[in-house]
């Protein structure tokens, strides 16, 4: 068998591993993500809907220009599991035994790092269908909400990349625990709520220069149906460029954790 076979096989087997214990734990692996961002469209909704009928709004209802963030959020939400469980790998001398195995410690990382991105695909996809059944617009029919769903893969992919960075920099569960809030600033200052002529000045300022946004307003403009290329672009470069800095940081945290004697 290659190396590059052997690699993948164990980073399967990692990967099955994650997933029987997110399986075990579903509630915070795969329910409160979609949850809270089901209660978000649902509650924002009722309260302001009938802003979409004050002129100049850009779409036909609220929940049209909310829904995608909602989507996204659903990985800031759940951001973070499988940083955790590499840090309770750690503690309980996994990632020692790995060092004395044939296997390629990488296949670690890289089985908890896909398991994320498949992790993400459940609660955005709930988040999206409930959207779409809430009156949502999804234009693109589902090829859109494929694309929609990728982009929250991407981001999951990137973003958490900062936590895993932390868990290994510091090999503190509170320190992993504490970024879980780092999102709200993130998500409040972007365009999830209104587009940037509803807002004050300095508020427009931040949200346009916010990185989140130019993701944001892909997936949104997937869902309308008139994607905006250069925003599309955009937010995949600033996602990829965070994946390659965080990971890049961590990949060397780990390095030293798992190096042999």
């Amino acid at each position: 068998m290659t190396a590059a076979r052997t690699f993948l096989r164990d980073t399967g087997l990692i990967f099955t591993r994650t997933a029987r214990e997110a399986k075990g734990n579903a509630g915070l692996a795969f329910v409160a993500p979609t949850l809270l961002s089901v209660f978000l469209i649902v509650l924002f909704q009722a309260a302001y809907g009938q802003i979409a009928e004050v002129s100049g709004w850009p779409t036909d209802r609220f929940i049209d220009w909310v829904a995608p963030g909602a989507v996204l959020l659903s990985v800031f939400v759940g951001a973070g599991y499988t940083a955790g469980g590499l840090l309770r790998d750690a503690d309980s001398g996994y990632l020692d035994r790995i060092r004395l195995l044939p296997a390629h410690p990488a296949t670690v990382l890289a089985g908890k790092i896909g398991f994320e991105a498949a992790r993400a695909i459940i609660p955005a996809t709930a988040v999206l269908l409930v959207a779409i059944t809430l009156g949502a617009d999804n234009r693109n029919g589902l090829p859109g909400g494929i694309a929609v769903i990728s982009l929250a893969v991407a981001l999951a992919i990137a973003w958490n990349g900062i936590f895993y960075y932390s868990a290994l920099a510091t090999r503190n569960h509170a320190a992993v625990l504490g970024l879980q809030p780092l999102f709200m600033p993130v998500v409040m200052f972007s365009t999830f709520w209104v587009p940037p002529d509803f807002m004050p000045g300095w508020y427009a300022t931040v949200a346009i220069w916010n990185p989140f946004t130019p993701t944001l307003d892909a997936t949104r403009s997937i869902m309308l149906g008139a994607t905006d290329w250069a925003a599309l672009g955009t937010g995949l470069g600033l996602l990829a460029m965070l994946a390659l800095l965080t990971y890049g940081l961590a990949g060397r945290h780990y390095a030293a954790a798992t190096a042999a004697d």
